[in-house]
């Protein structure tokens, strides 16, 4: 499945930390495309992502939403999320 990324996104996945070499050989061979990044995934890479990206979020406790580093990261579980199901 291809997932389209934002420059954003791409910034918050070099933030990520014990990355397994499979979605890192995934993030070397990510493509420009229209106004972001093509990011190719198996439906296991698409799961091991989401689920890492998930674990990197951060909510405010006040307002129990994504703080700003890391609503990236909920955009990209979103974004996956969409490609699995379109």
């Amino acid at each position: 499945m291809q997932v389209r990324i934002t420059q954003a996104i791409v910034d918050a996945l070099g933030t990520m930390r014990d990355v397994p070499d499979n979605l890192r050989a995934r993030f070397d061979a990510m493509k420009p495309a229209d106004s972001g990044f093509a990011l190719a995934l198996s439906d296991d890479d698409a799961m091991g992502l989401a689920e890492l990206a998930q674990w990197h979020m951060r909510t405010d406790p006040a307002t129990g939403k994504p703080t700003p580093e890391s609503a990236p990261f909920g955009e990209l579980v979103r974004r996956i999320d969409e490609a699995q199901l379109g």
